[in-house]
């Protein structure tokens, strides 16, 4: 994307790279989108240009959710931005996710009791909710997995980098290597600095119960399955 490119009027862009370059015979566009410099490329005009060039122009209405609110690319950003995913996750149909390739880390979480599967960074391009801890799903090569995540820096051991590491339940073993799909189901808490290992192992223990009641209610609605076909997330009262 260049300077020159968002240069381009609507008629510019439509002759220049999508007539021309990609050849387009229809065009599918939300209501209330719009190309070209200023965003004039709105819907009015681009069926006028799709009279004039031969291409046909069909229009997606707006989607809305329970509450009246229109479905955005926008308003789901904001929404991830802001932590909100119950409403990024009613706007997508899906739990927010991240995806990424498992890597080794500092063997933490296994020293405190809690082995984690260490994400490698997405890149500055992947928007990310706010650091903390979530319960989350886990997909993987041999199913999907509850889990709790740590999304953030490491502030009780020094260390500043931001971290995406999973604890997931009902599993054992490693993952490094894998490709894996990390959806986030619900917020627990800020991330912190806590006194000493032992008191952020216990805090991890409340976490743990916090991400097992989160889950349990997302179940309710979908069952965690994996590609197996098996269940790998077990309620506390089962």
């Amino acid at each position: 994307f260049t300077s020159r490119l968002a240069a381009f009027t609507a008629a510019e862009f439509v002759d220049t790279v999508l007539r021309r370059r990609f050849r387009m015979r229809q065009l599918l566009i939300g209501h209330d989108h719009g190309f070209g410099h200023r965003r004039a490329g709105n819907v009015t005009v681009l069926r006028e240009l799709g009279a004039r060039w031969g291409f046909g122009v069909d229009v997606i209405d707006a989607v809305s959710l329970d509450d009246g609110q229109h479905v955005s690319s926008t308003a789901i950003r904001r929404a991830v931005a802001g932590g909100d995913l119950t409403r990024a996750a009613d706007g997508l149909g899906r739990p927010y996710s991240v995806t990424g390739t498992v890597v080794a880390g500092h063997s933490r979480g296994r020293e405190l009791g809690f082995a984690t599967l260490n994400l490698a960074s997405p890149g500055p391009a992947k928007l990310l909710p706010p650091d903390g801890v979530y319960a989350v799903r886990v997909q993987t090569p041999r199913g999907a997995f509850g889990g709790m995540m740590n999304l953030g820096p490491r502030p009780t051991f020094g260390e500043v980098e931001k971290t995406i590491e999973a604890h997931l339940f009902d599993t054992s073993g490693d993952f490094y290597g894998a490709s894996v799909r990390i959806d986030f189901i619900e917020f627990l808490r800020d991330t912190r600095k806590f006194e000493s290992a032992a008191e952020l192992a216990r805090q991890l223990g409340k976490d743990r119960d916090d991400a097992i009641r989160a889950l349990t209610l997302f179940t309710h609605a979908g069952n965690l399955r994996g590609s197996m076909g098996t269940a790998n997330f077990t309620p506390p009262d089962a």
